[in-house]
């Protein structure tokens, strides 16, 4: 590749937030306001070292806490100046009945309800639930994407700070089903870079949710 077309590639380097404390404790978020862990912060640090070096134009995140300190710290460690942005569009899947809740804790308060939302197709147990679809989030989420790539040039590098729910659903909606399959979701302060050709086309999967970088 030469020199001037990789300089018209745009770099998406797609970070979830660190361990929050209710990812600590197995709850469930969604959109609740849940800061980061001791750990969570450490893994954020980490990320942030690892992409020391690396030329960011821009750095967005999620305005929830978890991922907007996230961000702060990762863009921070790597040595970018500016300021993170927050995109509401980033934010997680709104969780319905399910947010503020572990799952033990659902099963043991409504067992039929349980099994039934365990028998059901993945986008018919958000419905159950009341929370947002994958149909819903990457609506909201593509645009957000569309939105802060706009607002930078063909060979820029962007920081986006998001969670591992809607990243799994735009990953998995651009690559296929066999990304992050199950209910597999990219690790807390996971690495992934998307690369973006000026032509329009889908973007490159350059890495997925890389943790080489995390100690713990």
């Amino acid at each position: 590749m030469s020199l001037q077309s990789e300089n018209e590639r745009q770099e998406l380097i797609l970070v979830r937030h660190g361990q929050s404390t209710a990812n600590a404790t197995g709850v469930w978020q969604g959109q609740l306001d849940f800061p980061l862990s001791e750990l969570g912060r450490r893994q954020a640090a980490e990320a942030g070292r690892a992409l020391r070096g690396t030329q960011i134009s821009g750095a967005y995140a999620s305005p929830l806490s978890r991922a907007f300190e996230t961000a702060t710290i990762v863009a921070g460690e790597a040595g970018f100046a500016g300021e993170v942005v927050p995109v509401p569009g980033l934010k997680e899947r709104k969780g319905g009945t399910l947010e503020g809740h572990t799952w033990a804790e659902q099963e043991a308060r409504d067992p039929e309800f349980a099994e039934k939302f365990l028998a059901l197709p993945e986008e018919e147990r958000w419905t159950l639930v009341g929370a947002e679809t994958d149909e819903d989030i990457l609506h909201r989420f593509v645009e957000a994407l569309t939105s802060v790539r706009a607002r930078h040039e063909p060979g820029d590098r962007l920081l986006v700070v998001s969670h591992g729910g809607v990243m799994r659903a735009f990953l998995r909606d651009l690559f296929g089903e066999e990304i992050l399959p199950g209910s597999e979701r990219a690790p807390n302060a996971s690495i992934t870079r998307l690369l973006w050709s000026k032509d329009g086309a889908p973007p490159e999967l350059l890495e997925l949710a890389a943790t080489g970088h995390l100690s713990s």
